[in-house]
Formats: structure tokens, C-alpha cells, sequence
């Protein structure tokens, strides 16, 4: 049940901000969702014998992920901007045929029922089967690398509906585009892909296992954003000065050179699918 607090109580929304704020039960059940992680990997004893124990890669093991990362990004954003474009033609391909037949109200009529149920199945989804996913999805990112771990953002089930729920919005003739959800697919598939472990497909590659840090999967998880900005513009150059000013909490040369190299990947992949497809 909602607490409630008088006008002069202390605790309100509303007050000096002298005082200090007074949770209440409803508060502190939403904040209990949330957890806050450190940036840097662990740097104990036990953490320090045991990557002393790691064997020499030079670095080559975060070069692969990326380009994985990368192209895996490209992937979905050629699929995605392919099924917008069959969904899209087909609605149109439809209604023209009534055109031609002089049947010019029953042509709006199909276009925009189709339009309806189109809309209907993308927030149906999002709201009954996975909350996580609604929205663009970039708070969640940017929360997730200043130290704020959301529950349930990077699960495969959160990436399918995400998905799902674009495609059928920017197919549906809404004013909105994949770009704001490409962003946070690419974010999602970095933070997911270089753990190389997943449970739902039962998988657990322990090649690289030295990747499954905070640290790094923050890392990947910005260059996965520069991707997704990079696939859906076709700017490499755009996604690593994207991932650089508006997305990451930490920077690096290193970092930098990796995120420009996802993002070419990603760049490349999506355009050359295209192509193939032409």
C-alpha cells in the first residue's frame, strides 16, 4: 500500500533542499531493482595470481570480439532495415492494388487497419512480454555504464523483443525510426557477445574467459553502441564520435582505436548486404 506524508512532513517531494529525503516503502521496492557497480576490474590478490596464471594474447582475444561485436551489429541492422522495407512495400503494394481499382476508401481502410494491428502487435509485446525492452533503450545503456547495473536489459530475450517491437513500428508508417533502437541492440549485443556465455543457449566458451569483467564488458558495450550508429547511418567515423561523446564514462586511445574498428566492421557488413542483396 502507498504511503502518504502530510504537506509539512518531512520526506515530501517537495521541500528545502536542506533536508534530506525520506524514502518510502514503494521507493526503496523500485531502487531495490537497481545495483551499483564498480567501473575497473577487481584488483585483489586472488584476481592478480590468477591473471598472472593467463596466457600471453597480446591483446589478440579483444581485437576478435570486437570484430565479432561488429559484425554481429551489421547483421541486424541489414535485417532489420530489409524486413522494415518488405512490411512497408507490401502495406503499400496492397492498397495500390485497391487504387486501381477505383476502390480508393477501402485502400485507406486496409492501410491503415494494417497500420493498427501493426502498432497493436509492437507495444503488445513490449508491455506483456518484456517491459525491459520499451523505449529506446539508451537511458538504460548510459545508466548501465556510469555504475548502474537495470536488471533484465541484456538478456536475449530483451534483444528479440526489442527487435521484434522496431520493425513492426517503423513497418507500421509511425513517425520513428530503427536508429534510437539499433543503438541500444549494438550496446546489448557488446555487453552479451563478449561474455561468450549464455544460458538459455547453454553456452559457456572459456577461450575467453579473462574478457567476463566489468571493465571489459563496459568496453565492449560502448564500441557495440558505436556500431549500432554506425550500421544504421553507414558512418564509422559517426559511431566512434558517438560511443566517445554521448555514451562511454571512460576513455582511452586503446578504446578508441578498438571502437573504430567495431564500428568499420559494422559499417562494412551492413552495406555489403545490401549490395549482395542487389
Amino acid at each position: 500500500m502507498e504511503e502518504k506524508t502530510g504537506f509539512f512532513q518531512s520526506g515530501r517531494d517537495y521541500e528545502s533542499r536542506y533536508v534530506n529525503h525520506r524514502y518510502l516503502s514503494y521507493e526503496k521496492k523500485i531502487l531495490s531493482q537497481y545495483e551499483s557497480v564498480d567501473y575497473f576490474s577487481p584488483h585483489s590478490k586472488v584476481y592478480k595470481e590468477w591473471v598472472a596464471k593467463q596466457p600471453a594474447r597480446f591483446e589478440w582475444d579483444r581485437w576478435v570480439t570486437m570484430g565479432c561485436i561488429g559484425f554481429l551489429v551489421g547483421l541486424t541492422a541489414f535485417v532489420m532495415h530489409q524486413g522494415i522495407s518488405l512490411i512497408s512495400e507490401s502495406m503499400h503494394e496492397v492498397a495500390l492494388n485497391q487504387i486501381e481499382e477505383s476502390k480508393i476508401g477501402e485502400g485507406w481502410a486496409v492501410l491503415t487497419g494494417i497500420s493498427i494491428i501493426l502498432v497493436l502487435l509492437s507495444s503488445s509485446i513490449v508491455v506483456i512480454w518484456c517491459p525491459a525492452a520499451g523505449g529506446s533503450g539508451l537511458p538504460e545503456l548510459i545508466a548501465y555504464l556510469n555504475g548502474t547495473n537495470v536488471r533484465r536489459i541484456f538478456s536475449l530475450k530483451t534483444y528479440v523483443v526489442k527487435f521484434i517491437s522496431c520493425l513492426l513500428a517503423v513497418g507500421s508508417g509511425l513517425p520513428v525510426g530503427p536508429e534510437g533502437p539499433m543503438i541500444a541492440l549494438g550496446g546489448l549485443i557488446g555487453a552479451s557477445v563478449s561474455q561468450f556465455k549464455s544460458k538459455v543457449l547453454k553456452l559457456d566458451i572459456a577461450l575467453f574467459k579473462r574478457l567476463r569483467n566489468s571493465e571489459d564488458r563496459r568496453n565492449f558495450l560502448t564500441a557495440g553502441a558505436g556500431a549500432g550508429v554506425s550500421a544504421a547511418f553507414g558512418a564509422p567515423v559517426g559511431g566512434l564520435l558517438f560511443a566517445m561523446e554521448e555514451v562511454s564514462s571512460f576513455w582511452s586511445d586503446k578504446l578508441g582505436w578498438q571502437t573504430f574498428f567495431c564500428c568499420m566492421v559494422s559499417a562494412f557488413t551492413a552495406v555489403s548486404s545490401v549490395s549482395m542483396r542487389l
